[in-house]
């Protein structure tokens, strides 16, 4: 029992490694990559281009209709797939790109599903390359007898070998009919058996033409990102201007034949030319070249820009401030009148004045106080001096403490006026100035008291 179970794998792997190898016809030339064992995996054209035009991805339809792809025969197009040929024996449909392609080194990817009862299928889905398009026939959906390429994944088994599911190429001339058991024919070349039937994801399979060379790759189960090699076919002539198309159709027993993708890269693509110059453009870029920027201009040139800046802040600033304003009077807010308005800009003028009056009061008084001790000589005149530095003091401490109720009487002037007033901007200007010079009073005399206390000490 153990020699007869392991017997059969093995007699089922030589005979696909044997096709393989020979490719079917014998040649030499073709490389075998059935053996997936130690297999590195495929990398996709280290230069290319992507073009969407030739390209077919969901949503396949736009407005009705299929962008630059038509469909043919039984076919059913969705949102995330096209069906080529539903599973109903004798239905045949395909999907062809309308205009020719135009590269002559290509590369395409394209996902779909083959699912259906058994091992054994119906035949299966064709990717072509020919000179014609869109012609219905009996190979796979599509025409005998075609000039061009044809690779194919095929489900059915004539001759009962039980190779399949199988992917293969022929090359036709347009005179050559399709054979009965293609994989045993010697117009097939390559080969390569895959379990891509009934799969979870969606299979991927990598057609590139680069340099005369056909190769072909396929990923079962990981959506692309481990692309195993499957056969290679070398010189090869693919002319620009046929026609990328698929087809599928169903004999015996039926599958479903889903196309997900279809996507085309243009291999090795020209460097893009650059733009012609418009006129006097190189005397320009030459000019700009050789323009040196004194440090001293520059330098000008970004104060210039700050200040800029800051002119553009400032305009903000008051832009906000009207639009508040503005906000406020929609609103029903009491305004204040032009006039009283200007009287309380005066009336503020008049008290800062005041206010600058008394710090020069002060500063005279202080300056009078060092005056009158550097006169009586210092230390030496000690009772005396105290007397008037007691008096001179008493005086300063009087002023400031006018000073102190008229900026109090004047916050609370403020207040109320801002109760009744929406003109808070010059409420905010005007405290802003009463404590910048509350401040800046208080300070003065502090530095000026400890100067005089030590003198004395």
């Amino acid at each position: 029992m153990r020699t007869t179970t392991f017997f059969l794998p093995v007699v089922f792997l030589s005979s696909a490694l044997a096709w393989g190898r020979d490719g079917g016809n014998g040649s030499g030339n073709t490389k075998s990559s059935i053996n997936n064992n130690n297999q590195e995996f495929a990398l996709p054209a280290e230069n290319r281009r992507y073009d969407y035009k030739q390209s077919l991805k969901k949503p396949f339809t736009y407005n009705g209709a299929m962008p630059f792809w038509g469909n043919h025969g039984s076919n059913f197009v969705a949102s995330d797939f096209v069906r080529l040929a539903p599973s109903v024996p004798g239905l045949k449909g395909s999907v062809w790109r309308q205009t020719p392609n135009e590269y002559k080194e290509w590369e395409v990817e394209f996902q779909f599903k083959a699912f259906g009862q058994g091992q054994v299928g119906g035949r299966g889905l064709a990717f072509w390359y020919t000179q014609e398009r869109a012609i219905e026939g009996n190979v796979f959906g599509s025409k005998d007898q075609w000039k061009g390429l044809g690779v194919f994944l095929d489900t059915a088994d004539p001759a009962n070998q039980r190779n399949n599911p199988v992917i293969y190429g022929i090359m036709n001339d347009g005179t050559k009919p399709f054979p009965a058991n293609p994989t045993a024919n010697t117009n097939s070349f390559g080969g390569c058996l895959r379990d891509y039937k009934n799969t979870h994801f969606p299979v991927v399979v990598r057609v590139s033409y680069i340099g005369g060379i056909l190769k072909v790759s396929t990923d079962t189960h990981s959506r692309g990102k481990k692309m195993i090699p499957c056969f290679e076919q070398k010189d090869l002539d693919l002319p620009v201007g046929y026609h990328f198309g698929f087809s599928a159709a169903d004999h015996g027993n039926p599958d479903d034949h889903d196309l997900y993708a279809f996507e085309v890269y243009e291999a090795n693509p020209p460097k893009k030319e650059k733009a012609p110059l418009r006129p006097h453009e190189a005397e320009m870029k030459k000019k700009g070249e050789e323009v040196k920027v004194d440090l001293a201009d520059q330098a000008a040139f970004e104060e210039a820009q700050v200040a800029a800046t800051v002119g553009d802040t400032q305009y903000r600033i008051i832009e906000s401030l009207n639009s508040i304003h503005n906000k406020l009077e929609t609103l029903g807010a009491p305004m204040q009148p032009p006039e009283s308005s200007a009287k309380s800009l005066e009336d503020i003028n008049h008290k800062i004045n005041s206010m600058a009056a008394s710090l020069h009061a002060m500063e005279s008084v202080v300056q009078g106080l060092v005056d009158h001790i550097m006169a009586q000589g210092g230390i030496a005149s000690g009772p005396d001096i105290s007397k008037v530095l007691k008096e001179e003091l008493s005086n300063l401490n009087a002023k400031m403490e006018d000073m102190d109720s008229r900026q109090s009487f004047q916050h609370r002037l403020t207040q109320n006026r801002l109760v009744n007033s929406t003109s808070w901007v010059s409420y905010v200007v005007f405290l802003i100035l009463v404590q910048v010079v509350a401040v800046s009073a208080y300070t003065w005399y502090k530095k000026r008291l400890e100067m005089n206390e030590k003198k004395f000490l």
